[in-house]
């Protein structure tokens, strides 16, 4: 084909493609956002800037050429994204811990209680922080807020009472295995900069005078009230009814039972506890609706003024006053944006259903929050979204078509059938709005979760029209009746939907099947079933159906990668080996329950298996002796090995593997034999003296440095290393106190992992 007939054909699909301007528009900004939290080094706040203003002058002289020129107005929106992420990351920096701080006294600010089960956890700010080793807490090095879960709870708290508690302090966790959800970065954008629990009860303090923040007041007031409501409701509706019930009205999911939540989850009904769109639509509606309906019973306002703006108005105001309620999350923002759009187009006389809606929504949403890019909850409500609004805004015609049918029906009989017509329609399309919504968001649920219910359309069907024609109009009711204290009616008539609502995602996640697990999906793999997802809903014309090719791909990646061989955790807790059936064996049925979750969802495995069984020595009363006898046993004893060559004792075990013995000293006492016979070492416990036998030595320190420890085992002998800490030199990077260099030869490893013994003058404790 001729160079200036491809021109002219890309110039037409180019043009063909207008009217989703604003989808792609939305996607450059997203990909300028990845990049920047794609790098492993801090880039500097002058570069975002500058790379806008170069791409804005290229596309100036580039505004003659139409295809060069809509490139470079796409590198424009990439370099507005970038400085976005690099300006935001700047905003909020917060100092982090960067170790454990036990038995510290906190003193600070609550601006934020969550009720959970039988206690509270509360967020702090204006801290001051001080334990015995570290002394008081400089500016330089102390959190901005911090998280502390109560034990004892003697005097009800509320939002702006100055707290004084005893607490263990931790730092915000990086990732249980690199690549996993990184909660240290997640803890940055929200300034938190520790984590813990409290030892005992807290003691209200005298309030410290502070400067009038209007904003941090208009927030302060909505947390209390949120506060209020939720305790309100807890005493009309208490147990899983009334945790349920918190998470509707105000958001509050810290308060639902364990196994209310994973029954959620694996029936697909998880997005009901989440305040999002189906939410604020229904509220907005219900509001809207309502409105206008008391409206038109005043003649004089009726007949005079358009009631329906007046309507569209208020939906708005009691939209806004719902999301501040649910706390603002990206959800609630992106529904809020695209119900503000929706009422505008009403007051405008103009469709309110299109893909600008949600293009605009998704660029205020990551100009406001670019952070919110690399979450699952952005990238789950506006994939679900994006796919009904391509469905339905392609199909405007039909369903009004299939919406008329039996209303002009000359008898009553004729109405009666196009009634219950019309209520099959209906049915169908819950059913399609459940399964388009359904596939969007399996792929990001697959990456995030690694997991795909198979049964959520059905438990929507029975879940979401409950939700919207029952619980939700009671919601709204005991909202309006709760200044006058009129809730008790409301919240009880509501509570028996709560109730259903719980019982259909048990019924439902019991069935056969439920869920699939999915193995850990590569980030390339997520990118391609974006890609894919987003091309099948913005590309106008046949080449659409590309799309598919492209999300084929991205479902394929995990088969191109494999589980580690080998896990350690950061804690210095946990280890776990892969056995020859490809199942994670675990040196501990308990400890570091996160980490272990985590490995296992990632292997797709249901069930935590141990370690082989471990030679235990003859009971002896004597303390001393005992001592003596466990330090025996671990040098010496080893249980026959078994027909791959594996074996344990109680301090140690070793693993027969491609590149000879691995061992993993569990205790103290296990790290001398470890070091005699292993080409890898891997000890739960310092190493004081040492391992010079073992080609490659991960310590306690180690993981205490760097995080969780993932090892390959290649087919030749060598291994890789990965951590999860080192994620390059960012903000939120978790950095330990150095260690000394060591002058063991080390193995062929990645990202320069440290070898060799640790001395007990890097203690972690404080």
């Amino acid at each position: 084909m001729p160079a200036a007939d491809l021109l002219q054909r890309l110039e037409e699909f180019c043009a063909a493609q207008r009217p989703n301007w604003p989808g792609w528009a939305a996607v450059a900004l997203g990909i300028g956002i990845a990049t920047y939290f794609s790098l492993m080094i801090e880039p500097p706040l002058w570069l975002g800037p500058t790379c806008t203003c170069a791409a804005v002058v290229a596309v100036y002289f580039l505004r003659r050429q139409p295809l060069l020129m809509v490139a470079g107005a796409g590198l424009v929106a990439v370099a507005i994204g970038f400085s976005v992420a690099s300006w935001r990351t700047e905003w909020v920096s917060a100092p982090q811990l960067n170790r454990s701080l036990y038995r510290a006294e906190v003193t600070g600010r609550v601006i934020e209680v969550e009720l959970y089960p039988g206690s509270l956890r509360v967020t702090l700010d204006h801290l001051k922080i001080s334990s015995e080793k570290t002394g008081q807490l400089s500016q330089d090095v102390l959190p901005e807020r911090v998280r502390v879960k109560l034990a004892k709870v003697t005097d009800p708290i509320f939002i702006g009472d100055w707290l004084k508690l005893n607490a263990d302090l931790q730092p915000p966790a990086p990732p249980s295995v690199p690549g996993a959800f990184d909660f240290r970065r997640q803890a940055y954008f929200e300034r938190l900069g520790g984590v813990g629990f409290s030892l005992q009860a807290p003691i209200k303090t005298a309030a410290t005078d502070l400067a009038f923040a209007p904003l941090d007041a208009v927030l302060a007031w909505f947390d209390s009230l949120r506060l209020t409501i939720g305790r309100r409701i807890q005493a009309e509706l208490p147990g899983a009814t009334g945790a349920m019930a918190m998470a509707l009205i105000v958001g509050n999911q810290t308060a639902l039972r364990a196994n209310d939540v994973q029954a959620m989850r694996d029936s697909g009904l998880a997005h009901l506890t989440s305040i999002s769109g189906l939410h604020i639509g229904l509220a907005a509606g219900i509001f809207f609706f309502g409105l206008r309906a008391l409206l038109a019973l005043v003649p004089p306002i009726a007949l005079r003024y358009d009631i329906k703006k007046w309507a569209a108005v208020l939906a708005l105001v009691g939209a806004f006053f719902y999301a501040g309620l649910a706390g603002m999350p990206v959800p609630t923002q992106r529904a809020l944006v695209m119900t503000g759009v929706f009422f505008c187009a009403i007051l405008l006389d103009r469709s309110p259903i299109s893909m600008r809606v949600i293009a605009f929504a998704a660029i205020v949403v990551l100009l406001v929050a670019p952070e919110a890019l690399v979450g699952a909850s952005f990238q789950m409500s506006f994939a679900a979204v994006l796919g009904l609004i391509r469905v339905f805004d392609g199909s405007r015609t039909q369903f009004a078509n299939l919406r008329r049918l039996g209303r002009d029906a000359p008898d009553l009989t004729g109405r009666i059938i196009g009634g219950v017509e019309r209520s099959g329609i209906w049915l169908g399309t819950l059913m399609l709005t459940s399964l388009i919504a359904s596939l969007m968001t399996a792929p990001y649920a697959a990456y995030h979760f690694d997991r795909l219910t198979l049964y959520g359309i059905a438990a929507n069907m029975l879940a979401v029209p409950l939700t919207g024609f029952w619980v939700m109009p009671l919601a709204v009711l005991a909202l309006i009746a709760m200044p006058f204290g009129l809730e008790h009616w409301p919240l009880q008539a509501m509570g028996w939907g709560c109730d259903l609502i719980i019982w259909i995602a048990h019924l439902v996640a019991d069935w056969p099947g439920a869920v699939v697990l999915v193995p850990a999906i590569p980030v390339v793999g997520l990118l391609l079933m974006s890609l894919g997802l987003i091309w099948l809903c913005l590309i106008i014309g046949r080449l659409k159906w590309l799309g598919l090719a492209v999300l084929g791909l991205g479902f394929l990646t995990p088969l191109t990668q494999r589980a580690p061989d080998i896990l350690a955790s950061g804690d210095g807790k946990l280890v776990a080996v892969i056995d020859e059936d490809g199942q994670y064996r675990f040196s501990s049925s308990r400890a570091a329950k996160i980490s272990a979750e985590t490995w296992l969802r990632r292997n797709a495995q249901v069930k935590r298996l141990s370690f082989p069984k471990v030679a235990v020595a003859a009971p002896s009363l004597d303390t001393h002796q005992r001592r003596i006898d466990a330090m025996q046993t671990a040098a010496t004893a080893i249980l026959p090995p078994a027909k791959n060559g594996d074996s344990c004792t109680a301090a140690w075990c070793r693993f027969d593997t491609r590149m000879g013995y691995v061992a993993v000293a569990l205790t103290e006492a296990g790290a001398g034999p470890a070091c005699q016979s292993s080409k890898l070492v891997i000890s739960l416990e310092p190493i004081e003296t040492g391992c010079r036998s073992a080609d490659y030595v991960i310590d306690f320190f180690d993981l205490w440095r760097h995080g969780t420890h993932a090892i390959w085992i290649n087919g030749d002998g060598t291994f890789t290393i990965r951590r999860a800490a080192d994620i390059g030199q960012r903000p939120w990077a978790l950095q330990r106190f150095p260690k000394p260099a060591q002058p063991v030869e080390t193995a062929p490893v990645e990202d320069n992992s440290s070898t060799g013994a640790s001395g007990r003058s890097d203690d972690p404790g404080s």
